[in-house]
């Protein structure tokens, strides 16, 4: 479509949003709006609107809600105790844009305005698929004919610029009444991003965390208060919208003024809910990330993992534990935890990566964020003993360790079903688990060190 059939449909959407403000005259205007947003695109949206009632059945338009709401799960109440009844309710999304203006007018005249010249044409538009058609008076096919597009006063009465809910309800009484309105929405959704700072021995680190929030509903919304809730919630409707039939009445009552600068995090129900203690801004279109906690030199290991079976690439993981002792101690929502150290010149330079799950306090966390380049191992199996109900097996693993000064140990894990036992290790082990056997190998700078292992499995 040419430049100036597009500027001609710009200045059309502009007279649309006049038409749209006078439709939308009796709607609620937003006092107050509430955000609680789970993982996995879900929200729930409370919010406080002033309606100005009339006694006996009238139409109520709201704007500015979700593209994404879901129709089946609004709720309506009056916490003052006004009479009423709700009759209907339309939800409207299919919102104007160029092709949806356009077919609206197949098979119909308009005109096409030519600013060099002045002159306009009268034509028939005949498609608006992979282009525009038309035809003039003189029956010519035009394709893509230049000129700015008019179209008929009146013809976008009945377009949306914006989704909007609408309801026919009737009243007992008239006057200014505070409405409760709810409903769930997709189109907001949250994650936890983590930033982990070594120090320069990889002993101790300090922690940021972020919540990073994405509006993608179709709306703003302004000044809202904001809860978070992480864990993994079974998404059936019916009982969802039970839910917010008993918990609206009490919404009034939550909604003070908020002071305060982050998060504050509570146990609820088999969940965790963070509340951020202030109001917020959350545009339309944006992602918006707000500080969750911050922790400074707790400590923690730098491990070196290696498979004592298959072999393979020798690990690398962070390892801390999530408790208070250490300055942790806030359940941490599952997120994506990027670890970053400082070189010789001091300069932070990121060293690896790694999601998390949700973790509760106390609990161990341990990150893997790469490979060693220098430490290297080999895994061999050396024999195979069937034993009739049973079997051994027999491993040699050959760790080594180009660091020229430094000293590494190297934890080797070999996981072995069944009912198993240990017939000889060259080195010291124990049994992490009833399927790990576990070494922790110490291989010296510019060294190796060799571990053989066999093992016994009983069929019972």
């Amino acid at each position: 479509m040419n430049s100036k059939l597009m500027a001609g449909l710009l200045a059309m959407s502009c007279m649309l949003l006049q038409v749209q403000s006078v439709y939308a005259a009796n709607a609620g205007e937003v006092e107050d709006v509430h955000l609680t947003v789970y993982n996995g695109n879900l929200s729930l949206i409370r919010e406080l609107r002033s309606f100005e009632l009339s006694q006996g059945t009238q139409d109520l338009v709201l704007e500015d809600v979700s593209g994404q709401l879901n129709p089946s799960s609004v709720h309506l109440a009056f916490p003052d105790g006004a009479e009423f009844e709700l009759l209907e309710q339309n939800y409207d999304y299919d919102l104007v844009n160029t092709s949806k203006l356009l077919e609206r007018f197949i098979g119909r005249e308009l005109t096409l305005h030519n600013d060099y010249d002045g002159t306009s044409l009268r034509v028939t538009l005949l498609s608006t698929s992979g282009g525009t058609v038309v035809r003039d008076a003189s029956g010519q096919i035009l394709l893509n004919p230049p000129g700015r597009v008019i179209l008929p006063a009146g013809s976008a009465d009945e377009l949306l610029l914006r989704p909007t809910l609408s309801w026919k309800l009737w009243s007992a009484g008239a006057g200014r009444r505070l409405g409760e309105i709810s409903y769930l929405s997709g189109g907001l959704d949250w994650n936890a991003d983590y930033v982990l700072m070594l120090n320069a021995d990889d002993t101790a680190a300090d922690l940021e965390g972020w919540v990073t929030l994405t509006n993608n509903s179709g709306t703003t919304y302004k000044d809202a208060h904001l809860k978070l809730v992480a864990g993994d919630v079974n998404r059936v409707r019916e009982q969802m919208k039970y839910k917010l039939g008993m918990e609206i009445n009490d919404m009034t009552s939550s909604m003070s003024d908020l002071r305060g600068g982050g998060f504050q995090e509570e146990s609820f129900f088999e969940y965790h809910l963070y509340d951020l203690e202030r109001p917020t801004t959350i545009r339309n279109s944006q992602q918006k990330q707000i500080g969750l906690l911050t922790a400074s030199g707790f400590p923690v290991a730098k491990k070196f993992l290696f498979n004592g079976q298959n072999g393979g690439d020798v690990r690398v993981a962070v390892e801390f534990t999530n408790e208070e002792e250490q300055g942790l101690g806030m359940p941490l929502p599952a997120g994506v935890l990027r670890v970053f150290k400082a070189d010789s010149k001091g300069q932070a330079q990121f060293v690896g990566e790694d999601r998390i799950d949700h973790t509760p306090r106390d609990e161990d966390l341990s990150v893997y964020i790469g490979n060693a380049f220098d430490i290297v191992g080999e895994a061999i199996q050396t024999e195979y003993t069937d034993i009739g109900r049973g079997y051994t097996q027999s491993y040699k693993v050959v760790l080594k360790n180009h660091k020229e000064s430094e000293d590494v140990v190297v934890t080797v894990r070999a996981y072995i079903g069944g009912d198993w036992s240990m017939d000889n290790s060259s080195l010291p082990w124990n049994k992490a688990d009833a399927t790990t056997a576990e070494w922790e190998v110490p291989v010296p700078a510019d060294g190796e060190t060799e571990l053989t292992y066999t093992y016994r499995v009983v069929w019972r």
